[in-house]
């Protein structure tokens, strides 16, 4: 069959003509009486699979009348059914593989090598069975280059020549099972999903010959049941897909588009998952550049310190392992796009926002899940156990890549991200914030430019202009002078007249203001984590940048003690200070 692209079927109303005879009209009201209104292409002398010399396609003979000679004839067959009046190919083909595959395609098998006597291009199309001479042919003697034409490599190709089990469905878990294809879908006598499951060589009522029509997903969403994809943002998205090539955008909208807007069943770009390019994170950039979705992504990732997926190719795939895979960041790390849903304006916190709804993920406990739960989860896939190097990552006392470890319930001290914060007491945090409240890793690691930092990007760690892809700014170099912009991150949630005003550590103005140095110095943002060794105590996010912070010389020892509430000790060398077991208590 020929796969036309970009044409749809389009309902004609039958018109009478003033000078017809009462024979026709007679005639004709018997005709619609026995059957529905005669659509467009409804027959097959209609399409371009009428070859014959009056056919309406490009390709068709010099001077064979008949239509169906092509494909079948009454005698002198080879005995294939249906009558089939063509050689079979004897093409070994290259065929579809997926890592996350279930089904087992091998050679092309039935109807689909049938076609396949067409479209793989070694068979000239007037070479017939029943036929001495090979029937001349205008505009080609094969199917010429292009998506009719498929080749003898189908890995770029939906797969075909399968069993649709019940056992395939079941293993998927994001497929209908075969009793609940709708009658349009046919598998073959043996349970095989073939090309004439989705397409009709003897009628183009949709376009391409397909069983169904295709805008909306509507054929491909009979078999494939993606999990959260009836509110996702891709199957409602109403913007215009103007300016785009009918072979990779057939419909106006992205909704229309739907499965189209990233996927190509025939000639893929990206073989495996049959993605519309190969460079993986151009299937999203291509919309998320502010040309058609309005978040402008790609200028995100360009930015001085980002998730960037462009330094990456081919390295991404939904079966890693995460144990073993080599470092990278895709967009289909972090969304899910048959899930991922609009985003919505956030005043309370929420355990996981809706663009990464759908998005696998890593408990605090280190279990992989699939569908993530909170946001944490998400970033704990390569920021956990896998823990991907971050240029730029602060040495300290007690050491750990592994951010997991960091968040743990069972530490001392630690940002609230998984867990309430075990600190009773927090006197600098913001009025906005109550205690036991837990913050988002994006309250953090965000946009500089996005919504929580007031601006008017896109929200989300895609791209920051300040290191370590923070929202705001924190200044970790020593000797730098203290100011609202300098700690702009940290004064988010802290309020800088507590912390200046000494209300939880006597020393602190004279540490940050009088003696310049950084939060970071002693604070680690994230956590201490109990699973790695350190002499000192982990209260209070007290763990030193030993690029700043080095051991007393008398006694080689570098430790914090906590001694209560707002009072402590410290042995150690600083800004050329040596302190041994120099402590402190709130002021009065």
């Amino acid at each position: 069959m020929f796969i036309e692209v970009g044409q749809k079927a389009k309902r004609q109303s039958l018109v009478s003509h003033a000078n017809a005879s009462s024979a026709f009209f007679f005639a004709l009201a018997l005709l619609l009486l026995a059957a529905p209104q005669v659509a467009a292409q409804n027959r097959v002398s209609e399409t371009v699979h009428n070859l014959s010399a009056t056919g309406p396609g490009p390709i068709r003979a010099q001077s064979e009348s008949r239509v169906c000679i092509f494909c079948h004839a009454p005698h002198n067959t080879g005995g294939v059914a249906p009558l089939w009046n063509r050689e079979l190919p004897m093409s070994s083909y290259r065929i579809y593989q997926s890592s996350t595959l279930d089904a087992l395609p091998g050679q092309p098998t039935g109807s689909s090598k049938l076609c396949l006597s067409c479209h793989d291009g070694t068979i000239a199309l007037g070479d017939v069975i029943s036929r001495a001479q090979r029937i001349a042919m205008l505009g080609g003697e094969v199917l010429p280059a292009g998506p009719s034409n498929l080749g003898t490599d189908l890995s770029d190709d939906h797969p075909i020549s399968f069993f649709y089990t019940n056992a395939v469905a079941s293993a998927d878990q994001q497929l209908a099972s075969p009793s609940a294809l709708p009658p349009e879908i046919k598998l073959d006598a043996s349970g095989q999903m073939q090309c004439t499951s989705c397409h009709d060589a003897h009628h183009n009522l949709y376009g391409q010959f397909l069983v169904m029509q295709p805008e909306f997903g509507t054929l491909c969403v009979a078999c494939h049941k993606m999990n959260g994809w009836d509110s996702a943002s891709h199957r409602l998205a109403t913007a215009a897909v103007g300016g785009s090539t009918a072979a990779d955008w057939p419909f106006a909208t992205v909704a229309e588009n739907a499965c189209r807007s990233c996927h190509r069943p025939h000639s893929a770009g990206g073989h495996e998952r049959l993605l519309r390019t190969e460079v993986e994170e151009d299937n999203c950039l291509v919309c998320h550049d502010g040309q058609i979705a309005k978040t402008n992504i790609r200028s995100e990732v360009e930015k001085f310190s980002a998730h960037d997926p462009t330094r990456y190719l081919g390295r991404h795939d939904p079966a890693e392992s995460l144990g073993t895979m080599t470092p990278h960041v895709e967009c289909s790390d972090c969304h899910n796009p048959h899930a991922a849903s609009p985003m919505q304006p956030q005043t309370d916190y929420t355990s996981i926002g809706p663009t990464l709804l759908g998005a696998a993920g890593v408990t605090i406990g280190g279990a992989e899940i699939e569908r993530a739960q909170n946001e944490y989860e998400v970033c704990l896939r390569c920021h956990g156990d896998a823990a991907v190097p971050v240029p730029g990552t602060i040495m300290r006392q007690s050491h750990t890549d592994n951010l997991r470890l960091e968040f743990a319930a069972t530490n001392a001290s630690f940002h609230p991200i998984a867990f309430s914060s075990p600190s009773v007491d927090t006197p600098s945090l913001v009025p906005t914030m109550t205690r036991g409240a837990q913050i988002r890793c994006t309250d953090c690691h965000n946009n500089d430019t996005g919504p929580r930092a007031g601006g008017g990007g896109p929200d989300g760690p895609h791209g920051s202009n300040n290191e370590f892809l923070l929202e705001r700014r924190y200044e970790t170099i020593d000797d730098n002078a203290e100011s609202a912009t300098e700690y702009a991150l940290c004064y988010k949630c802290h309020q800088r007249s507590s912390i200046l005003g000494d209300q939880s550590f006597p020393l602190h103005r004279e540490h940050i203001v009088e003696e310049r140095t950084p939060c970071s110095a002693c604070h680690d943002p994230h956590g201490v984590s109990g699973a790695v060794s350190s002499v000192s105590d982990r209260t209070h996010l007290i763990n030193f940048d030993l690029t700043i912070v080095r051991p007393e010389p008398g006694s080689g020892k570098l430790e914090f003690r906590d001694r209560g509430r707002f009072a402590g000790s410290c042995t150690l060398t600083c800004h050329g200070e040596e302190h041994e077991n120099e402590s402190y208590g709130r002021r009065p």
